[in-house]
């Protein structure tokens, strides 16, 4: 008689294990164009914008006639990231797709506005709220640049006024379509790590009505506020020092320091030449900024006119890539030392000197005061011309 009981206490467990992982089970199923085939898929755990923490790929798979399919066991909703490597990503969002993982079987279908995930109630709400804003937005925005390329072949038209036209309706159309629905669908979330991860997802937590931030903050987890909390004070103390740096290399002001190294690794300092040279012109530039090529001529033409007066030009590059930047070096033969510390825009002397936007330049004197911010063209032949005929 026990060992009946204990067969079917056996029998009783197994079907409940068995039905709670069945209840726990998804698929996650992708349709595309045919010509994607072969694109390696991946499906990571998403982690916010803030945080430290790097996952890896859960599972990956390749596109085959059209479709992908991920197969699996989630004990509850969670967000995920899935990415595309190897396309041409001309459908909006197709690089990398927020998606829920949650029991049931979810698909997905791309096409030429973005992405319908359907078959599961989170995702659901989500393409109801979120997705329907923002393919309504990707809608309103290609009749703005119908609309803004029309407009700029008209006689008289300022391209960077009708840039900046534009680029406000923009804005509107993106405050006015999914702002609201953002919050609409994350207010149904409260409370819970869907909520939490598009709060911060969706858009900077500024742009979301104060009356919905004064509800839903408080409900985000402690250990959560505090990572962004401390990502947006870090970003303020760069952002005074950035403005700090403006004001400390604004003409009179002695010149900061500049350490980087050359193309063959010798560390070249501003210092070394401040004092020796009758004039240094300080240029940063980038491989990848047209205007900054174009400005190489005039560059050349300064050096060798007033070379043997004590003009010495120091090129700092801010690119990241060393191949780009000696290809550059190798095609445009810029004028001067050409240094560059190869971290893009976290060059320090970019911050050390406010550097908005290149290419910009600064003139220092042989007593190391500023004596010019970014002139250029006609402006910094004047500049360096009447600085030589006092000498």
């Amino acid at each position: 008689m026990l060992g009946n009981n204990l067969v079917v206490l056996l029998f009783a467990a197994a079907g409940l294990f068995f039905s709670c992982g069945n209840g726990n089970r998804y698929s996650l199923t992708g349709h595309l164009p045919a010509c994607y085939d072969g694109c390696l898929v991946k499906l990571t755990p998403a982690t916010f914008f803030f945080s430290e923490e790097k996952t890896c790929p859960v599972d990956s798979i390749k596109i085959k006639d059209g479709k992908f399919r991920f197969d699996g066991i989630i004990q509850e909703p969670a967000v995920y990231l899935v990415t595309i490597d190897g396309g041409d990503y001309k459908i909006p969002d197709m690089a990398s797709m927020t998606v829920v993982v949650e029991p049931g079987d979810i698909t997905m279908v791309y096409d030429t506005l973005g992405i319908i995930v359907s078959g599961t109630p989170v995702n659901e709400c989500y393409m109801a709220t979120i997705e329907k804003a923002k393919r309504e937005a990707v809608r309103q925005r290609q009749l703005l640049w119908h609309e803004r390329d029309s407009v700029k072949r008209l006689s008289g038209s300022v391209e960077n006024e009708v840039d900046t036209y534009y680029n406000l309706k923009s804005s509107t159309v993106f405050q006015e379509n999914v702002i609201p629905a953002s919050e609409s669908f994350i207010r149904e979330y409260a409370g819970t790590r869907i909520g939490e991860f598009f709060f911060f997802h969706c858009c900077g937590k500024d742009m979301y009505s104060k009356a919905f931030v004064d509800m839903f903050y408080p409900t985000v987890r402690p250990v959560i506020r505090e990572q962004y909390e401390a990502l947006i004070r870090a970003r303020q103390e760069k952002q005074d020092y950035f403005m700090h740096s403006q004001k400390a290399t604004d003409v009179g002001m002695p010149y900061r320091e500049v350490v980087a190294r050359t193309l063959d690794g010798k560390e070249i300092r501003l210092s070394d030449y401040v004092g020796r040279k009758q004039l240094i012109l300080l240029d940063f530039w980038a491989s990848w900024c047209v205007p900054c090529i174009q400005e190489i001529p005039l560059l050349k033409e300064l050096q060798e006119k007033y070379k043997h007066q004590g003009l010495q030009i120091v090129g700092v590059s801010v690119d990241s890539d060393r191949e780009k930047w000696e290809g550059a070096l190798d095609k445009h033969r810029p004028a001067g030392i050409q240094i560059s510390e190869l971290k893009g825009w976290e060059t320090t002397s970019r911050v050390d000197y406010g550097v908005q936007a290149i290419p910009f330049t600064v003139l220092i004197d042989t007593s190391g005061k500023i004596l010019a911010r970014n002139p250029h063209g006609p402006l910094l032949e004047e500049i360096i011309g009447n600085y030589f005929s006092q000498k």
